[in-house]
C-alpha cells in the first residue's frame, strides 16, 4: 500500500499555532455596558457608544449617526498595506491586544500621532478605540487613500468573505509571486519527487524534503512559500494572470495555481426568521425519511408502515406546516405530522429523523433587546435571541462523538470575521486538516467556535471537530446578530481585553 502523505512538520509547524475546534485556547469573557443613549435631547452619540449596537440592530439612522460620529472623532483615513497586524490598548508593542487589522480594509484614525521608540512613524487612536503603528502596515492619509497592491477586503455583507478552493492535488506550490514557466515546473518536480519518494521510503522522503533536494540535483525552488496538501481549503481574495496562466492570489499572500485548486462556494441553506407569521417552533426534516402509518396489532402492540404513497420528507426541508407535537409510544419518541397531502390520518417519523428549534426562557437574566444564543445539541438546532424574544433558527452541525461540543453558558471571547484553523503535526494522523480564513468565527470556549462551513452540507448531523458548523448565510446572520460587533476595517476584536460587551451562548444537551 503506498504510503500516506504527510504535511512536512517544517513548512506546518507554523499552522500548529492556528486554532481547531476543540483544541487548546484562550479565555475570555465580555464586560457589561449600558446601551447607548441616542435622545434627540441628548449629545450626539460617539463612536464607542454606537458600536454597542449589533450590525443586525443597526438601522439607517443608526448608519447615518456612526458616519457622523466617525468624522467628528477620527478624521483621519488609514489603509492596512501588511497581511496582518495588531491593534493594541496603548502605544506600546507589550500592551494586550485588542484587535486585529488586514490587508486591504479601511479604517479611520484620530489626528494624534504618538511617535515612540518602538514606532518611529507613530501609533494612532484607532475607530473606535485601541492603538496602531503606522510603521507596521498603515498607509495614512487626510483621505482614503488609494493602492493598486492591496487585495480587496473582505465582503462583510456577503454570505462568505472571500472565495474559497479545494486543494485537489498533493504537494500543490504556493508561490511568494506567479513563477515563470520554468519555476513552475521545477516546483511540480520537485513535489512529486516527494510523493514518488514517499511510497518507497516514507522516513528518507522527509529528510529529503527538509534538505531542500533531491537526487538528481533537483532542488526545492526559492519562489515556492509551502506546499499544500490535498484536501486543504485556500481563501482567495482575486486572480492574476501571467503568460496565460491562472493563480489565484491567497488572502494571506502568495499564489496558487488555479488549474490545481476546485472552488467552494457552500450549502445554500438558511434557516428562518422569526416573527408573528413564523413563530416557534420550527421543524426540519435532518435525514431524509418516508412518512409512517401509525397501528396497534391485536396483542397491543405497535407497528409503523411506510406511507408509499406520500413523497419522502427530504433533508433539510422545514415542515413546520406538518409537525404538531411528539408522542411517547411504546417507550419511543416519534414526531406525529398532520395535513400533508392527502393524509387523512396522522403520520409518524422517528425522533432523530427531525430537528425541532422550541423557545426557551433565558436562563440568565437579559437586557431588552440584548442578542444571545441558544444551541440544542439533541435537535442540532440554534437559536438566536433578543432579550427573551427569537428572532432567528436554523439547523446546525456540532461535534461527533469525541469531539463533543461543550455545554454549558459562555460569552463570546473573539469574534473574527475570518480565522484560519487547523489540526496539523505528528500527533493530527487522518484527521489532519487545514481550512484557510474559517467564516464568520465566534469563539465561546477556548477554541470551541460558532462559524461558518463551506466545505460540507450536513446541516442537521453531527459533523464537525467541536464547533458549532452553520451554513454560510446562517453564520453570517448569526455573526450579525451578537455582541460585540466587529468595527468597520477590522477583522477581529478580543472581547475582554478591548472591554467590549458579548453576547452569550447557552449549549444544552
Amino acid at each position: 500500500m503506498p504510503a500516506r502523505l504527510r504535511i512536512p512538520f517544517a513548512f506546518a509547524l507554523a499552522l500548529l499555532l492556528a486554532p481547531a475546534c476543540g483544541g487548546d485556547g484562550g479565555d475570555a469573557s465580555g464586560a457589561e455596558d449600558e446601551a447607548p443613549e441616542t435622545s434627540a435631547r441628548s449629545d450626539p452619540p460617539s463612536v464607542e457608544a454606537l458600536e454597542r449596537v449589533s450590525e443586525a440592530a443597526s438601522d439607517e439612522a443608526v448608519q447615518r449617526q456612526r458616519a457622523a460620529a466617525l468624522d467628528r472623532e477620527f478624521p483621519l483615513h488609514g489603509l492596512v498595506t501588511r497581511p496582518q497586524l495588531t491593534i493594541r490598548t496603548e502605544p506600546d508593542p507589550e500592551a494586550p491586544v485588542i484587535g486585529w487589522l488586514r490587508w486591504g480594509e479601511r479604517i479611520r484614525l484620530k489626528d494624534q500621532r504618538t511617535p515612540t521608540a518602538t514606532c518611529a512613524t507613530g501609533w494612532y487612536p484607532v475607530a473606535p478605540s485601541g492603538w496602531a503603528c503606522a510603521g507596521q502596515g498603515i498607509e495614512v492619509a487626510e483621505a482614503p487613500p488609494t493602492s493598486d497592491e492591496a487585495p480587496p477586503p473582505a465582503e462583510r455583507d456577503a454570505p462568505l468573505p472571500y472565495h474559497y478552493y479545494f486543494v485537489t492535488q498533493p504537494m500543490t506550490p504556493q508561490y511568494h509571486q506567479p513563477p515563470s514557466r520554468s519555476v513552475q515546473r521545477q516546483a511540480l518536480s520537485f513535489g512529486e519527487a516527494y510523493v514518488a519518494m514517499l511510497e518507497r521510503n516514507e522516513a528518507r522522503a522527509e529528510r529529503l524534503l527538509e534538505a531542500g533536494e533531491f537526487p538528481g540535483g533537483l532542488t526545492r525552488p526559492a519562489a515556492v512559500a509551502r506546499y499544500l496538501h490535498r484536501g486543504f481549503f485556500v481563501a482567495a481574495a482575486g486572480v492574476v494572470t501571467r503568460e496565460q496562466r491562472r493563480f489565484v492570489r491567497a488572502t494571506g499572500g502568495g499564489y496558487v495555481k488555479e488549474s490545481r485548486l476546485e472552488e467552494r462556494s457552500g450549502s445554500d441553506f438558511e434557516g428562518v426568521v422569526i416573527d408573528e407569521s413564523h413563530p416557534l417552533p420550527q421543524a426540519w426534516v435532518r435525514r431524509t425519511t418516508p412518512p409512517r402509518f401509525h397501528g396497534v396489532r391485536y396483542d397491543g402492540t405497535h407497528v409503523f408502515s411506510r406511507d408509499l404513497e406520500s413523497a419522502p420528507l427530504e433533508r433539510q426541508t422545514l415542515i413546520t406546516d406538518l409537525w404538531v407535537e411528539r408522542e411517547n409510544i411504546d417507550d419511543h419518541v416519534y414526531h406525529r405530522l398532520e395535513g400533508g397531502e392527502g393524509w387523512d390520518e396522522p403520520r409518524y417519523a422517528r425522533d432523530w429523523f427531525l430537528g425541532v428549534a422550541e423557545r426557551i426562557e433565558p436562563p440568565f437574566e437579559v437586557e431588552e433587546g440584548e442578542p444571545w444564543v441558544h444551541v440544542d445539541l439533541s435537535e442540532q438546532t440554534l437559536v438566536v435571541y433578543r432579550g427573551a424574544q427569537p428572532v432567528y433558527a436554523t439547523l446546525v452541525s456540532s461535534g461527533l462523538e469525541g469531539h463533543d461540543t461543550p455545554t454549558g453558558t459562555f460569552r463570546i471571547q473573539r469574534k473574527m470575521v475570518t480565522d484560519t484553523m487547523a489540526n496539523l503535526g505528528p500527533d493530527a494522523g487522518d484527521d489532519s486538516y487545514r481550512v484557510q480564513d474559517v467564516p464568520w468565527t465566534q469563539y465561546f470556549d477556548g477554541s470551541f467556535a460558532l462559524h461558518g462551513a463551506f466545505w460540507h452540507h450536513r446541516f442537521g448531523l453531527m459533523r464537525s471537530h467541536g464547533c458549532v458548523n452553520l451554513s454560510p448565510a446562517d453564520a453570517h446572520r448569526v455573526f450579525q446578530e451578537t455582541w460585540p460587533r466587529v468595527p468597520e476595517g477590522w477583522h477581529g476584536v478580543h472581547v475582554e481585553n478591548g472591554g467590549f460587551r458579548a453576547s452569550r451562548v447557552h449549549v444544552t444537551e
